[in-house]
């Protein structure tokens, strides 16, 4: 018999009571709108808190989400126990149907979020707030797709591109607000601490594949693994709101994040406050990355029968620094072979070019003082993060009901964020003493349609929320994903 110990269970229980993805759980319940109609912790605007009065604290606050792009309840259902292969069979389902689900690869993703206790105040129009943020992506080919529905078939070639990312930031902000006779504005500035960040792609688009021809089977594969310890990045978030109201609505905008690209370098205190403790424990050194590729090259039955087992796979692993200049480096010999071309020559090791103007050194007996001395500040030591334009209304239409519309659009398809424009509208009911509701929708940007929903409860100065949110859908059957957001607040005026 299993004994769990109950301790763990209680660790779990608080994790999925305490989750969500980076906002408050009215945020999440009225599906990202809401912005102009609070003036705390709920709202994107920094002009909001212009009016804010008394002291705010944010006792604890904690955030979940997952999801995937390619697969609903109601996908699944259509699919279970289907005929792929007879038409005239009443349960048939077309192969090409299945398939259209994974035009985008195999993608999938998971957020956590959370700020340490009390660390989120405002007081009056002043504010301050730490919180931490964690973003797993992943995405596989949708060759794996292929490949199990069709077989292995003659003469295709099937992608094997992989890309996976992790990223571990702190958000430490301040902001002011204030308003004259027209508008209420405000400021925030963020710094942004990298804490660690690590990704796994293909060297190129083309270099990762499988296929089979007359002679056997061929493939190839070369992926490029990199970390991160300590990066660094300011901010900031600015605000308008109107003070008067058009037939009871009331305007404003917001951008959020503005100059956010975190750089991973030396530079920062986070690399230096960690350099004896983690990073020099760490398997890679300082802009060092791993190289990884494997080949395979003509198998079929006759060699597969005369080749040792270790052989009929070649692998290579092995560590490189990446550089977009190989002139003036003294341990690089270039030169030009008989027909022209430049070949270059490393007494360390190996030397990879790459389809994207770059090259790969091994780097594995580089001395430190060496590699020291490298210009290694290539572009995959930056990590675009989130920046956002938000225009924000809300008016009361009935007593304690406020509805709420947002239209926003993000400058760059990072974490969560996307290029493409968002309408969202929700619903705030205080109808009911001291249980706050809210409803909310909202039409495209990366999810395409999202619902969100948040109860709370207000006793004393004290404020409990708990907030859901659903992607790619409204009804249960249609969901690809749930965010989840709890946060106990604390106000005297």
């Amino acid at each position: 018999m299993i004994k769990i110990n109950l301790k763990y269970i209680f660790i779990i229980l608080i994790n999925l009571i305490t989750c969500g993805y980076l906002f408050n759980p009215e945020h999440i319940g009225l599906s990202g709108s809401g912005s102009t109609a609070y003036n705390d912790f709920n709202s994107l605007n920094p002009a909001t808190i212009s009016k804010h009065k008394g002291l705010s604290i944010q006792v604890f606050s904690g955030n979940f989400g997952f999801g995937n792009n390619f697969l609903s309840i109601s996908d699944y259902n259509d699919i279970n126990g289907s005929n792929f292969d007879d038409s005239e069979s009443t349960n048939y389902y077309p192969k090409s149907e299945v398939m259209s689900l994974f035009d985008d690869g195999i993608g999938l993703n998971g957020q956590l979020s959370f700020s340490m206790p009390f660390s989120n105040i405002i007081y009056n129009n002043f504010s301050f707030s730490a919180k931490t943020y964690f973003w797993v992506d992943a995405n596989l080919p949708r060759s794996i797709m292929d490949l199990t529905l069709y077989g292995n078939q003659f003469d295709k070639q099937y992608k094997l591109n992989v890309d996976g990312s992790m990223n571990l930031i702190n958000e430490f902000s301040f902001g002011y607000g204030n308003y004259n006779n027209l508008f209420s504005y405000g400021i925030k500035i963020k710094y942004l601490q990298g804490i660690a960040s690590s990704r796994l792609k293909n060297i190129s688009e083309n270099s990762s594949y499988f296929s089979t021809d007359s002679l056997g089977f061929l493939g190839k594969a070369e992926y490029l693994r990199n970390q991160q310890i300590g990066g660094s990045s300011i901010a900031f978030d600015i605000g308008l709101v109107a003070n008067e109201s058009i037939n009871g609505w009331y305007f404003g905008f917001s951008l959020n994040n503005l100059f956010a690209k975190i750089k991973w370098d030396k530079n920062n205190f986070t690399y230096n406050y960690l350099k004896n403790s983690v990073v020099e424990k760490l398997p890679l050194r300082f802009n060092e990355k791993q190289y990884i590729a494997i080949n395979l090259d003509t198998l079929n039955a006759i060699n597969m029968i005369n080749i040792p087992a270790n052989e009929i796979f070649q692998i290579e692993n092995f560590k490189v620094i990446e550089l977009e200049n190989l002139e003036n480096i003294e341990f690089i010999d270039i030169y030009f072979n008989e027909i022209g071309d430049t070949i270059y020559a490393s007494e360390y090791g190996k030397i990879i070019e790459t389809n994207y103007n770059s090259f790969l050194i091994e780097s594995s007996n580089i001395p430190d003082n060496i590699l020291d001395t490298l210009d290694a500040n290539f572009k995959t030591n930056i990590t675009e993060y989130p920046i956002s334009f938000n225009i924000g209304s809300h008016k009361e239409i009935d007593e304690n009901v406020t509805l709420t519309i947002d239209l926003s659009t993000g400058f760059n398809n990072s974490i969560k964020n996307s290029e493409n424009w968002k309408l969202s509208t929700g619903l705030i009911f205080n109808r009911f003493k001291n249980i706050p509701l809210t409803f909310g929708l909202s039409f495209g940007g990366k999810d395409k349609i999202n619902s969100g929903f948040s109860f709370g409860y207000n006793r004393g100065p004290f404020k409990i929320n708990y907030g859901i949110g659903t992607r790619h859908g409204i009804f249960l059957p249609s969901w690809r994903g749930l965010d989840f957001s709890f946060s106990i607040n604390f106000k005297i005026n």
